[in-house]
């Protein structure tokens, strides 16, 4: 009898550290890892630096599903058909990939990471750069015919303004207040994926 209070006991004390054995972490699942990933934009990607708003209607994301079960997904995106205060736009990423958590939180990874938005036109000149980070919260998820579904509402994005003239609205220096939004479905090719929470 002491055996079996002894055990019942230690059941009793892991329940209470682990949690139910029924918890588990949200994560994303694919019918195969190394599936091509293709996103399709639903609502317009916009990134605001100081109040103004720079706007992508072309956007990509290249990167294989990294396993059938897993917490994070990398994608590099790209930017394109962009415009910013106005004015046509050019955003450059360099070594930069996103590192989207099935929690909700994301990074921007990579050691030379650099993502750039310039307007450089006879009217107005502005540069402002972004880098790696992390702990960017905002994300959620749902799913679809057998995709994935993501919702952008990124606040506290570290971006630094290089330059800033004519037109340009942008107040030069480094800021903590950006934010992005944005909505996509990311396909898998040949497979379906799901966001599991």
């Amino acid at each position: 009898m002491k055996i079996y209070g002894l055990l019942a006991l230690t059941a009793t004390v892991l329940a209470a550290f682990i949690g139910p054995a029924s918890a588990s972490a949200a994560q994303f699942t694919a019918g195969k890892s190394g599936a091509k990933i293709a996103e399709t934009t639903l609502v317009k990607h916009v990134f605001t630096v100081t109040g103004s708003k720079t706007e992508c209607s072309e956007i990509g994301f290249t990167g294989t599903t990294e396993s059938t079960e897993g917490s994070n997904q990398r994608a590099v995106p790209s930017y394109g058909g962009c415009t910013a205060f106005g004015f046509g736009a050019t955003v450059t990423n360099s070594g930069c990939t996103y590192n989207a958590s099935a929690a909700g939180t994301a990074t921007l990874e990579g050691g030379s990471c650099t993502m750039t938005v310039q307007v450089n036109n006879a009217f107005a000149k502005c540069k402002s750069v972004v880098k790696a980070q992390g702990g960017l919260s905002g994300v959620s998820y749902s799913n679809g015919a057998g995709d994935v579904v993501g919702k952008a509402n990124v606040t506290g994005v570290a971006d630094e303004v290089t330059e800033s003239s004519g037109l340009c609205p942008l107040t030069v220096g480094k800021h903590t207040n950006a934010t992005l939004t944005g909505e996509s479905t990311v396909q898998a090719e040949g497979t379906t994926v799901s966001w599991d929470a």
